[in-house]
């Protein structure tokens, strides 16, 4: 991929799996953008396995660009990607789940810009941020991830692992044709990083490249996303891949968590102590649930509700 290419071609690649409530918003979103120094080469929708009207949704959207892959048996994302990877055609792979809001026309352009800066710059994240909470619950969770972001914010100019969430993700076509994600990986995005950094490639974060994610409704979902996600669960996980860096990459000083911590609970004393208690008791039982995956564990349900943005506008 040429630094000074003056229009990439891209690839917006989407796994989806039981998406009816979303995935024509999201849609439309990619299909709308303005395509400021790219063009839109194919929209690549591969159904892991859904049994509603996903499919029947994306294949009604435009087929000069939209190709729906719909498979019958569940396989889960990370082998859905395995599948884009090799089948995708552009100068750049864009990833988008299925289940985000998009927030405006630029997102895509944003995140192309990244790569114009600097030919090393193999791997660009998105700044995903969550939806208004409507419970306590979901406020809770939201104390949470301020610390989360303000980690990604904050730590070596936003160019850091909790910059790097797969809900929105750029990838050079020359790394990502270098990529299989093994088998036992259940959390691509921390995957694609720590593969970057491996291969002496830069991560770049694109703070303008917003999209919304809605926040787990319920206790059950919330512990499916963290012993996912959650660095315990990565740590547990990925260390026969990447080893020491694992710890490099995730490490915070004890000053700035705590005052970050403080600063969530001064905002939300009930949701943020909630929250601290929940994870020091999830604390032993990540190495278990890394260890033993199961798909069907790892699925959050309130978390693919209809949109309720649609090409940044809120309706």
């Amino acid at each position: 991929m040429k630094k000074n290419k003056k229009h990439f071609e891209i690839s917006v690649g989407i796994s989806a799996f039981n998406e009816e409530g979303t995935i024509g918003t999201v849609i439309d979103s990619i299909l709308e953008q303005k395509q400021n120094g790219w063009k839109l080469k194919e929209v690549l929708v591969y159904s892991d396995g859904s049994n509603d009207k996903t499919c029947d949704i994306a294949k009604n959207k435009s087929k000069l660009f939209v190709k729906v892959f719909d498979f019958n048996t569940r396989k889960g994302k990370t082998y859905r990607l395995n599948q884009i990877l090799k089948k995708f055609r552009g100068d750049i792979l864009i990833i988008f789940d299925a289940d985000i809001g998009i927030s405006d026309r630029y997102v895509i352009s944003n995140m192309i810009e990244e790569f114009k800066k600097d030919k090393n710059v193999k791997l660009v994240g998105g700044n995903s941020r969550n939806y208004q909470p409507k419970s306590f619950f979901e406020n809770a969770i939201s104390s949470s991830y301020y610390v989360y972001f303000k980690s990604r914010d904050e730590i070596k100019g936003g160019n850091n692992v909790y910059a790097c969430t797969g809900a929105c993700l750029s990838l050079a076509r020359d790394f990502a044709k270098r990529l299989v994600i093994p088998k036992d990986v259940i959390n691509d995005d921390t995957f694609f990083y720590f593969s970057c950094i491996t291969m002496g490639f830069k991560f770049r974060y694109a703070k303008k490249a917003i999209v919304y994610f809605r926040l787990a409704s319920n206790i059950k979902d919330f512990l499916r996303q963290m012993f996912r996600n959650h660095p315990e669960a990565i740590n547990a996980k990925y260390k026969k891949y990447f080893g020491d860096l694992i710890d490099k990459e995730y490490k915070r000083s004890r000053t700035f968590y705590l005052k970050k911590i403080l600063e969530a609970f001064t905002n939300n004393p009930t949701g943020t102590l909630f929250m601290v208690l929940l994870k020091i008791c999830m604390k032993p039982f990540y190495p278990y649930f890394s260890k033993n995956y199961k798909l069907s564990w790892f699925t959050a349900k309130s978390t693919k509700k209809e949109l309720i943005y649609y090409s940044g506008e809120s309706l």
